[in-house]
């Protein structure tokens, strides 16, 4: 009998002692012993993921142009290209291809052989470090413009950066109010925040003729 009560014992001890250690486990957030050591990792993109969101046609039209393409490396997901402008005429090669997502949020990468000017200063900046182009001390400008006058005529916030020089142009994004001037569609865009149009910026690179990026 004693021998029977000894064992019941032993087996509650073990039932205990188990539950016990589940619970440490979801207390700390340790892997159960049996989870394998090589996980595997984030799935492969899915087929139609191309570089900047851009479908091979739109490359090829891009591309024709005969000039460095540059584009977001690093678009997030929910933006999809909702306008695209080509220009050949003078003063030279254009582009403009503008993102938009279901938020409303837009930008656009902008492209001018020649004809640009110094950017006005906003009353805020952030600096750029774009790989790319190198350490030119570029900059993000956004919010209202820094000069009572132009505040005056134009009291929509701003969101642009400056001009980057490459051996065919200057590139730079854009945000939502020089859209809205040039597309009525767009007339109620948001800007993306400060922080997303900087990485936006910084992962600008050159856009080949192959839809997936590859050289």
């Amino acid at each position: 009998m004693a021998r029977a009560i000894g064992l019941k014992l032993l087996i509650i001890g073990l039932v205990l002692a188990t539950g016990v250690a589940c619970d440490r486990q979801s207390l700390t957030g340790d892997p159960p012993p049996s989870a394998p050591l090589n996980a595997p990792g984030p799935p492969p993109p899915p087929d139609g993921a191309f570089l900047a969101q851009m479908a091979p046609d739109q490359t090829s039209q891009l591309t024709s142009l005969g000039v460095d393409v540059v584009v977001p490396g690093e678009v997030p997901p929910a933006f999809a290209i909702v306008e695209m402008r080509i220009d050949q005429g003078d003063p030279g090669p254009a582009y403009l291809v503008v993102y938009q997502n279901d938020l409303n949020q837009c930008f656009a990468v902008e492209f001018a052989a020649d004809g640009i000017g110094d950017p006005l200063p906003t009353e805020n900046r952030l600096p750029l470090q774009p790989p790319l182009f190198g350490d030119q001390g570029y900059g993000l400008n956004y919010g209202p413009f820094a000069e009572a006058d132009m505040q005056s005529q134009f009291p929509e916030p701003n969101l642009f950066t400056d001009w980057m020089l490459g051996p065919s142009g200057a590139y730079r994004l854009i945000g939502a109010t020089y859209i809205g001037d040039l597309f009525e569609s767009l007339g109620n865009c948001e800007d993306v925040s400060p922080e997303v149009a900087v990485a936006l910026a910084e992962s600008f690179t050159v856009l080949s003729a192959d839809p997936m990026g590859a050289d």
